[in-house]
């Protein structure tokens, strides 16, 4: 990103058209940058993406659109996006994904928070269909980390056939992929326009909310080949802000993983097909300290699973799992030390993180001792807190960051108040139920 990128005044999503049999581009206009196009390849089976693309079922395709012009808008990030012909649901959840969803891209590039983005263009009625229903197979999000595990193992506790699936931006990303999965992976390609990285050094820069346009691509996956369901793993601790900003709006990171934004999407989906399948997370009744303690029970995953971001960059190495050096490495050791050995540590890391010098830092900032926690997919500070915790209680008591950091806490909580989080983050939260079948399952894969 250049120092003083300029700022666009307008931005269009133009819509889409079907190139080949399972190809679609989708179109947008910049007035700094002109054309882009985004092209999807679903996978066959061949001329249902064809059938989709001339029902009534076809407004489903145009949310995704809106949910891939992130990448382009975020260039110039101008005040004002005209949107395609959208339900009233479907409006609803463009506006959030431009404005709650980019919260973090308008806060590190120092832009108007909460944001001064306009939104135009023209109503479509709502679909009346059937419903959403869960019968058939469920499409499920894979992604090489712990999250993705705990929900395959409770899915097949449950019996229910899974298809993992992954978006994939280049053939590195699917390395990494295949290599961290316990199964075959349906993979679909996603190509972005050769001329957004030409552009990039000079433009605005930053995190866009990549969940929000995997959820619809995998909707439009399920719609294709007859998925009973689109299931994720992202868990309640994805709704806490990553920064609450004194006197203005929170940023969360974490907001397209966020229970707020899986309402919306759904409603514009009801509005958008007769039938579509339903999207939701396995996880989200759970806290990550939950779900680390279900991954522990998964030991046939500690060599092969990774949560480390710097394996999906588009040049990542299939080879190395964990960098050691990023915040996803220090949250997920962090989260795992109450639940496994040492000797574990060295399966699934192939280091010791918890006693590294460099990743203290970001130990502190997840527990909650800085600002704001990282600008990353990671827990609740009280999570974080709890995990230390119970850390300290077993195989990792004498590390680094329990030594630096539990005393501190203890002066601030006490040691009831740390117990009481330890206790509070594995319990249930039932304000967020789960599909008939799945709660028992889970159940057993975390205990």
């Amino acid at each position: 990103m250049s120092e003083n990128p300029p700022r666009g005044t307008h931005f269009q999503i133009l819509g889409w058209r079907l190139l080949e049999a399972n190809r679609v581009a989708f179109l947008f206009d910049c007035d700094v940058y002109g054309a882009f196009e985004e092209t999807v390849d679903f996978p066959g089976p061949d001329g249902a993406l064809a059938r989709l693309a001339t029902s009534e079922g076809r407004e489903i395709l145009t949310l995704l659109g809106v949910a891939l012009g992130v990448s382009s808008y975020k260039l110039a990030a101008a005040p004002r996006i005209t949107l395609p012909p959208l339900s009233p649901a479907g409006k609803n959840m463009a506006r959030a994904l431009y404005t709650d969803g980019l919260a973090e891209f308008y806060v590190r590039n120092d832009l108007p928070w909460p944001t001064d983005v306009e939104f135009l263009g023209p109503d479509l009625p709502g679909i009346s269909g059937s419903g959403q229903s869960l019968e058939g197979p469920a499409l499920v999000a894979f992604g090489g980390g712990k999250d993705s595990y705990v929900a395959r193992a409770i899915l097949r506790e449950a019996q229910q056939e899974v298809q993992l699936t992954s978006v994939v931006l280049g053939e590195a990303v699917r390395d990494v992929l295949s290599a961290t999965a316990p199964e075959d992976v349906l993979f679909i390609d996603r190509r972005l326009d050769p001329k957004l990285y030409e552009v990039a050094p000079r433009a605005f820069g930053g995190h866009v909310p990549i969940t929000a346009i995997n959820m619809l691509i995998l909707a439009v996956t399920a719609v294709t080949h007859g998925y009973g369901s689109v299931v994720f793993a992202n868990e309640r601790s994805a709704d806490e802000p990553t920064m609450q900003i004194e006197g203005s709006a929170p940023a969360n990171h974490q907001y397209s993983k966020s229970s707020h934004f899986e309402t919306l999407i759904n409603a514009a989906l009801k509005e958008a097909h007769p039938a579509p399948p339903p999207v939701f997370s396995i996880l989200r009744p759970y806290s990550e300290l939950w779900i680390g303690r279900g991954f522990a029970g998964i030991k046939d995953a500690f060599g092969r699973s990774t949560s480390c971001n710097r394996n999906f960059r588009l040049a990542g190495d299939a080879d190395k799992r964990w960098c050691g050096a990023c915040a996803k490495c220090a949250f997920t050791s962090l989260i795992l030390a109450p639940f496994i050995t040492k000797e574990e540590a060295e399966t699934i890391f192939n280091g010791q993180f918890l006693d590294r010098d460099t990743l203290l830092p970001l130990y502190r900032e997840l527990l909650g001792l800085t600002e704001h926690k990282p600008w990353d997919c990671v827990g609740t500070i009280e999570e974080c807190r709890a995990a230390l915790w119970g850390a300290s209680k077993g195989a990792f008591a004498d590390t680094k960051a329990v030594h630096s950091f539990l005393p501190p806490l203890i002066d601030e909580m006490g040691t009831d108040g740390l117990e009481a989080a330890w206790a509070h983050s594995l319990a249930r939260d039932d304000a967020f139920p789960l599909p008939s079948g799945l709660l028992a399952a889970a159940e057993k894969v975390s205990r």
